[in-house]
């Protein structure tokens, strides 16, 4: 079992190899679109991640990311992301992102939701500046959606204010207040929308597979890189440049399958070029560890570290990567 105590965290926090590419290992769920991205940042520029995290005393973690925001990730949630095998890499730093990208993204999603209810204005006000300052509410909700959320993302109101009533009990503040934060469940507008968030994210959460997966890797390399800049693979030409351009500046780089011509082929019924069968991957995100302008060669890796062996890391020619690819996920 992993040994969550300050010292083992600090032992263990970036593995024997440092953050680096090959050390990132998705586990059982899909999300790709986060291990990819975080793959491509640590081949391409692993100190700003190490700067990202600092270790605190009693075995925290708080993560800031490009906006300036914060989140702190916690022991037990660091426990459950790694013992349920959700983030299989080398030391916990990964799993530390993970966890505080989870809780950035809930805690948006809260805010959200609140805006969205038919709450009084002067109670919306409070009940927002509640769940953007307070820790323990929002752990109160992440925890108990991921104990009743199923594999697609979807949550079940009843369950979850029952879990939620559970998760909240420790929480040192007055019962009213216990209850009112409960009773935003309530609220019209808000469970609706608190619901959609953890569908859309849903492999945060501990669902297998999220909907609209294409926008999400956008949205980590904004969270983690500040912006993103997007290059759909329309011609040879266009992709050869920006790659180009990427591998020199030394950007972080990713590319998935969905919506890619492969994706389109598959979705109609036909079959793939036979030598896609070793690497090709539907509905999948790939780390791009570097790209060769002379041969116009693509090499990628495969955030599962397998598929193909060994560790996922394979090369393909520009023109096989067009049709397999939508485009290139970077930043300016």
């Amino acid at each position: 079992m992993l040994l969550l105590s300050r010292v083992a965290f600090c032992e263990d926090l970036y593995g024997p190899g440092g953050i680096r590419p090959e050390g990132v290992r998705q586990g059982e769920l899909g999300s790709c679109y986060f291990h990819a991205v975080i793959a491509a940042q640590a081949r391409s520029n692993p100190e700003i991640l190490k700067k990202m995290i600092q270790s605190n005393p009693g075995g925290t973690f708080t993560v800031q990311f490009a906006d300036g925001k914060t989140e702190t990730a916690y022991p037990e949630d660091l426990r459950y992301a790694r013992e349920s095998g959700y983030d299989r890499s080398e030391g916990l730093w990964v799993a530390v992102l993970f966890r505080a990208y989870a809780q950035r993204v809930l805690r948006q999603a809260l805010v959200e939701a609140i805006d969205q209810s038919d709450l009084f204005p002067l109670v919306k006000q409070y009940a927002r500046d509640f769940v953007a300052s307070n820790d323990p509410l929002l752990l109160a909700y992440d925890r108990a959606i991921r104990m009743q959320v199923d594999q697609y993302g979807n949550i079940d109101r009843t369950k979850l204010e029952t879990q939620l009533k559970t998760q909240m009990k420790p929480i040192p503040v007055a019962e009213d207040l216990k209850n009112s934060l409960v009773g935003l469940l309530e609220s019209g507008g808000f469970f609706d929308a608190v619901a959609g968030a953890i569908k859309q994210n849903g492999e945060l959460f501990g669902a297998y597979r999220a909907v609209g997966q294409g926008g999400i890797a956008e949205r980590v390399m904004i969270t983690l890189a500040g912006n993103v800049r997007l290059v759909a693979n329309e011609s040879a030409e266009k992709t050869n440049a920006a790659l180009e351009e990427a591998a020199k500046a030394n950007l972080p780089l990713v590319a998935c399958t969905a919506e890619s011509r492969y994706y389109r082929q598959l979705a109609a019924g036909q079959k793939l070029p036979s030598d896609a069968q070793g690497w090709y991957v539907n509905l999948h995100c790939y780390t791009i560890l570097g790209y060769d302008a002379n041969a116009q060669r693509v090499r990628l890796r495969n955030p599962w570290a397998h598929c193909p062996d060994p560790d996922g890391v394979f090369d393909l020619p520009l023109a096989t990567f067009l049709p397999a690819f939508r485009g290139i996920i970077t930043t300016e």
